[in-house]
């Protein structure tokens, strides 16, 4: 009879486990959930490698000089006619000032050559005269054809 007892105890606590597992079974999962909105997927990837631009320009500049500003930083996209850096005008304006400071000194100079070559004809013609009435000297003569061809060289 103890045998019985024992089976019967050992039967109704196996079919109390088997009912509280299957019974724990058939609970509905648990889900998280939110309300629907309208709005932007954002994923973040994270990955190591190497980025080659669509695009390699070389840039350079016509003239060289001391860089005033910058208007574009490294790796910033730019386009096509946009101003990157402005160099230093400086030292360009002050040749453009001697340039034109040049200009006027040989203004000046060819004026006066103008002028010494006027005069020096004006003597030619003169002596020539004063030469035909024996008024002024073969070597005088000779003197004022020598200056005006030197003025007109």
């Amino acid at each position: 009879m103890k045998r019985i007892l024992i089976s019967i105890v050992i039967a109704a606590i196996a079919g109390i486990a088997a009912f509280l597992l299957l019974k724990n079974k058939g609970d509905e999962p648990k889900f998280r959930t939110e309300k629907v909105m309208r709005g932007d997927i954002q994923t973040a990837v994270t990955a190591s490698g190497t980025v080659n631009p669509v695009t390699t320009v070389l840039v350079g500049t016509q003239v060289s000089g001391t860089v005033k500003n910058i208007y574009a930083d490294f790796n910033s996209p730019v386009k096509k006619g946009q101003l990157i850096a402005q160099i230093d005008p400086a030292r360009f304006e002050a040749e453009v000032e001697q340039a034109r400071a040049n200009l006027l000194s040989t203004k000046a100079e060819a004026e006066r050559t103008e002028a010494n070559l006027i005069d020096a004809e004006r003597k030619l013609e003169r002596n020539r005269k004063l030469f035909s009435d024996n008024l002024v000297s073969k070597n005088d003569m000779d003197t004022s054809e020598t200056n005006y061809e030197t003025a007109k060289a």
